[in-house]
């Protein structure tokens, strides 16, 4: 049979194009499915993430037999922040056949010629405020929540399609039995000694507040980095809603200056334990049980969220959050993982590292010219 692109639209074509990945890892003991409908809702251009961003949704058959799947998309918002004119290429899922994959990439690209951009980029499912990059080293463990997983032959169909590398983006792991280095001790209690500082958990009663809080100490601690696009109030709203199932107060901290919010952390549950056991939907009870009993068992966390406002940085808050997340933090869950770090973001990188972190996974960003 010939190999067929087709181009989704309906409700019906969504559903396959969000199954395709659990059948393709269907015996993959590491890869893990988020809720079908979460990545329905994500998808749907209803998700306010679209207000600013154009797609297209593309699968491969054979026959009937869907082979692999892409998104190739246009984020207004990333253009206009960073002056560039690119298109994003995402959600890709493919076998181990490069004619599957090269139809995909040449039809993700042949749209994206039509909207006028002038390069691709990706992964990004759909930006760097949701699943980013490639997995290209550590394959052997779960990922953490909200983090990628895939095939290591992943990498070679999306070279042979002709992109190269653009970024790395690093994770780094720490178990409560990891020392701080007696430097990374010394400067911490120097920079506790400021009278003026004070640490206290997110309010969870008055989220929505927070959450301002969070967002605007977020967009302008990361406003300079490269790829960020800053999030506006409703994909804020929206992240809200997707964490605050899974939040919990001891994986939370707001930094204070006199009074002033200057940083914060947010470390959350591995919740991906509880995906594994429910495969990607709610409704079959056996899978609930054994989804509620991974939740009272979960050991590990992900610190996904860390800013501290520019002004506030020369003393030393940084050290003293990640100093906090790991005392009060990892105490409770063993192990956390840190993701994720730009590589060439050496500062950032040496703290980690002093703090008793080390490099477990290495995730890659790829980009081709059109």
């Amino acid at each position: 049979m010939s190999l067929e692109i087709r181009e989704l639209h309906t409700n019906e074509e969504l559903d396959h194009f969000v199954n395709f990945p659990f059948e393709l890892y269907r015996n993959n003991p590491y890869w893990v499915g988020e809720l079908k409908a979460d990545t329905k809702q994500l998808i749907s251009l209803e998700d306010p993430f679209w207000n600013t961003a154009s797609r297209v949704l593309f699968m491969a058959y054979e026959g009937e037999k869907p082979l692999g799947r892409l998104m190739a998309l246009v984020n207004r918002a990333h253009n206009d922040y960073h002056h560039e004119n690119i298109g994003f290429f995402g959600f890709f899922d493919c076998v181990n056949d490069e004619r599957v994959s090269a139809a995909l990439f040449k039809a993700g690209e042949d749209w994206l010629r039509k909207q006028g951009v002038r390069a691709v980029r990706g992964p990004a499912n759909p930006s760097s405020n949701h699943t980013y990059g490639l997995l290209v080293d550590g394959f052997n463990r779960m990922p953490a929540i909200m983090m990628p997983y895939n095939e290591p032959y992943y990498a070679t169909l999306i070279e042979k399609a002709g992109f190269s590398k653009i970024k790395d983006l690093l994770a780094f792991h720490r178990t409560k039995e990891d020392p701080f280095s007696e430097r990374f001790l010394r400067v911490c209690a120097r920079c506790e000694r400021a009278k003026d500082i004070t640490l206290r958990r997110l309010n969870l009663k008055n989220l929505a507040q927070e959450a301002e809080v969070i967002r605007e100490i977020y967009n302008k601690a990361w406003g300079a980095n490269w790829g960020f696009v800053p999030i506006g109030k409703d994909e804020m709203a929206e992240i809200v809603r997707e964490l605050k199932t899974v939040l919990r107060i001891e994986g939370t901290c707001i930094l204070e200056v006199g009074g002033i919010p200057a940083g914060f952390y947010i470390a959350i549950p591995n919740a991906n334990h509880v995906l594994k056991a429910l495969k990607g939907s709610l409704k079959n009870p056996w899978h609930l049980c054994k989804a509620l009993w991974a939740w009272f068992h979960i050991k590990d966390a992900r610190l996904i969220m860390l800013g501290v406002l520019p002004e506030y940085r020369r003393r030393g808050i940084d050290l003293i959050l990640i100093k906090h997340i790991i005392t009060h933090g990892v105490a409770i869950w063993n192990e956390a993982e840190l993701s994720w770090v730009l590589e060439d973001n050496d500062g950032m990188i040496r703290g980690i590292e002093e703090c008793g972190c080390h490099y477990s996974k290495r995730y890659r960003v790829y980009q081709k010219d059109l």
